[in-house]
C-alpha cells in the first residue's frame, strides 16, 4: 500500500510541477494585448566571455546558426514577416571611447533593415549528447537568451532565457509531462533547442498567434 501511495505522490508532484520551469521571461503588459507583425532577425552569436572567464557550457560550432534558423522557422509558422540580417550593409562601427552595445547595434541594424522591431540573442550552451536516444553518458544541454527591441528608439520589448540540461524522469520527477511529450528519450542538442525555441515562442509577443 505504501508503494502505491508513494507512486501516486510522485505522479501528483509531476503533474503539478510541469510548467515552463527552464524559462525566465519578461514581457510588458502592453505587449500581451498586441502582436508584432514584422521583425528583423539578427543571427544569434555565442555569448562572449570576459578576459580570463571560463565558459560554463560548451557551444558547438553550428549551435548559434541552428538556433537562429529555428527562431526564423517558428516566426514564419506564427505568420510573422521576418527580414534576416545577412550583412548586406556594413555593421555600424564602434568607437574606441564609446563601444556600441548589443542593443545599440540591433537598433541601428533595424533602421538599416527598415523593420519596426529586431530580434537577436546569444547562446551560452549548445552541448551535444554523448550516446544514443536511449543510452547516454552525457545528456544534451542548451542555454539561450533572446531579446526583442523597438528599432526606432532601442526600447527593450521582450527578454527571455532558456537553460536546460536534459534529465531523466528519475532525476527530475517534476518534468513528468515534458519527459513523455518528448517520447521518453534523450534528445540531441538540436532537438532540445528546437523544443526550447517553441517554449520561448509560447511566452513571446506571438504566443497568442496560432501557428500554421
Amino acid at each position: 500500500m505504501s508503494i502505491i501511495r508513494t507512486a501516486l505522490f510522485f505522479l501528483l508532484v509531476g503533474l503539478v510541477g510541469c510548467g515552463p520551469k527552464y524559462i525566465q521571461s519578461s514581457l510588458p503588459r502592453e505587449l500581451e494585448k498586441h502582436t508584432v507583425e514584422e521583425v528583423g532577425l539578427i543571427p544569434f552569436i555565442v555569448e562572449p566571455t570576459t578576459t580570463g572567464e571560463i565558459r560554463s557550457g560548451k557551444v558547438e560550432d553550428d549551435g548559434a546558426q541552428i538556433i537562429t534558423d529555428q527562431f526564423y522557422n517558428n516566426l514564419l509558422k506564427h505568420n510573422v514577416k521576418v527580414i534576416r540580417w545577412a550583412g548586406q550593409a556594413p555593421l555600424p562601427p564602434s568607437s574606441k571611447t564609446a563601444p556600441v552595445s548589443n542593443l545599440q547595434r540591433a537598433e541601428q541594424i533595424g533602421k538599416i533593415l527598415k523593420t519596426s522591431t529586431v530580434l537577436f540573442g546569444t547562446v551560452s550552451t549548445f552541448m551535444e549528447r554523448d550516446g544514443t536516444a536511449y543510452a547516454i553518458s552525457r545528456p544534451a544541454s542548451v542555454g539561450i537568451t533572446v531579446q526583442l527591441i523597438h528599432a526606432e528608439d532601442g526600447h527593450l520589448l521582450w527578454k527571455a532565457s532558456y537553460n536546460e540540461t536534459q534529465k531523466s524522469l528519475f532525476a527530475d520527477i517534476s518534468a513528468y509531462r515534458l519527459f513523455f511529450r518528448r517520447g521518453s528519450r534523450w534528445l540531441t542538442a538540436s532537438e532540445l533547442s528546437e523544443d526550447a525555441v517553441e517554449q520561448l515562442m509560447a511566452v513571446s509577443p506571438w504566443a497568442k498567434r496560432k501557428p500554421n
